[in-house]
């Protein structure tokens, strides 16, 4: 069952140590302590940096590669509104598209306040039990160490009417972010595939910073310009460090009376089922107005007028949770419910979501990684083609082997497109015996035919 633990880390919203903290609301609020010294670890003087480049496929996974898991930010996400929560909305996640995330984190030894007492007026509320007073002035909670360092956010959203390409693209740049492939080939793939009718693609770019001044702080607008960032955020922090997170405890660590175990339970379980539902409006929301905005990407795009009326359902409905969550989170909901749309007045109810069904290109493989049938096939131009692509695009490859593409029992354009994907991703080939051997052929192969071949693994072909 969910409980507010005794100590936590919230996103940094302005507090400082030794304030009170609203578990209800997600707010700072007057002190209770005072005669409290504040200092870092002196045996940590250094720092912590995490990275990563990762695909997210869900909601959830974007929200947890921000840092604004329900887990980890508790009532954070939902109504504190803080600059993070507005860069989560802005990233308007939906389905249709594959999203890669780039995040870093720097984190310098924790500041933390020590020998807390209380105050002569909290001490006054606590000692005539006047609980509900002392929780309304100062909280369940206080403000015990503050986290700096800094924190580096870029949510790249990739749509193209061809399942495959947007996964080739979306591998690509998290290839190019790793330093797997040259700096640009991004960009030289997308502009070949932006203008193609059987793979019209689109991509945009935002980011969220904590940390830096000037120029070092300043928007990134290119892909270019993201990977730089990325690259040296680490400097950036270590020259104009901000804090970015909160680390709040219960008063129960001094102690100090708390609210019951059983009333947190039931608070946390409303507020995660409110949570829920919202981020399931906003994404179906998103998911329609994707298909107002981009019919072309689907395949019978219901009427605009049927969309429209959808949409606005589920803003009402987003609404009326939000608004749910807000007066829980005020302990106006006494004891905590659940959101039912239906209680309310009017009541709302989900509309029925007419089908969206994404439109493929003709032809396209339904996984652009999957490994194909090459045993029994030609040597020559199976390894030719690998050897090309490993330093050269499709379309150049090509072109240059020209005739020798002739030999092969399998479609070139196809071949060269898995070759492609997988060599950007960070797959490694190995090529046992002569291809240039006349009349060689490949005689076995790893992995075996249909499998997907995974990032940073190895493909072996036999040839005699």
């Amino acid at each position: 069952m969910p409980e507010v633990p005794q100590v936590r880390r919230l996103a940094f919203n302005d507090e400082e140590i030794g304030m009170g903290f609203n578990s209800r609301t997600g707010q700072a609020v007057g002190s209770a302590l005072e005669g409290f010294t504040i200092q870092a670890n002196p045996a940590a003087t250094g720092a912590e940096v995490a990275s990563s480049i990762s695909i997210i496929s869900t909601h959830e996974e974007l929200q947890e590669a921000l840092g604004m898991s329900f887990e980890a930010q508790g009532r954070y996400g939902l109504v504190a509104g803080s600059a993070k929560a507005q860069f989560s909305e802005r990233t308007n996640y939906n389905s249709m598209s594959t999203f890669v995330v780039a995040s870093v984190v720097v984190e310098n030894p924790l500041v933390r306040g020590r020998n807390f007492r209380i105050t002569a007026e909290a001490k006054a509320l606590l000692d005539s039990l006047q609980m509900e007073k002392f929780e309304r002035a100062f909280g369940d909670s206080f403000v015990r160490g503050l986290q700096t360092g800094g924190e580096f956010y870029a949510v790249v959203r990739i749509t193209s009417v061809s399942t495959a390409t947007q996964t080739a693209l979306a591998a690509a740049l998290q290839a190019e972010y790793n330093g797997l492939v040259a700096s640009g080939e991004f960009k030289l793939e997308f502009e070949k595939t932006k203008n193609s009718a059987s793979s019209r693609s689109e991509f945009t770019s935002v980011m969220y910073q904590r940390a830096g001044s000037g120029s070092t702080i300043s928007p990134t607008v290119t892909i270019e310009e993201v990977i730089e960032r990325y690259k040296k955020f680490p400097e950036i922090a270590e020259a104009s460090a901000s804090a970015y997170e909160t680390e709040v405890a219960t008063y129960d660590t001094i102690p100090l009376p708390v609210p019951t175990p059983t009333e947190q339970e039931a608070f946390l379980e409303a507020l995660a089922d409110a949570r829920e539902k919202k981020l399931r409006y906003i994404q179906t929301r998103n998911d329609v107005e994707f298909a107002l905005r981009f019919p072309e990407f689907f395949q019978d795009p219901p009427p605009a007028s049927d969309l429209l009326g959808v949409s606005a359902a589920y803003t009402k409905l987003m609404n009326a949770v939000t608004s749910h969550a807000v007066r829980l989170s005020k302990g106006q909901i006494n004891p905590p419910q659940f959101f039912d749309p239906g209680s309310l007045s009017p009541p709302l109810a989900e509309p029925v979501l007419p089908p969206l069904v994404k439109r493929e290109s003709a032809g396209s493989l339904s996984a652009p990684n999957a490994m194909p049938n090459l045993v029994g096939q030609m040597a020559d131009p199976v390894v030719g083609l690998l050897a090309c692509i490993q330093m050269e695009g499709v379309d150049h490859c090509l072109a240059f082997l020209g005739n020798d593409m002739d030999a092969l029992g399998l479609d070139p354009r196809e071949l060269g497109d898995f070759f492609f994907v997988t060599l950007r991703s960070g797959v490694q080939p190995e090529v046992r015996g002569d291809a240039s051997r006349p009349g060689a052929r490949v005689r076995s192969q790893f992995p075996a035919p249909g499998s997907l071949v995974e990032p940073l693994s190895v493909i072996i072909l036999d040839v005699s």
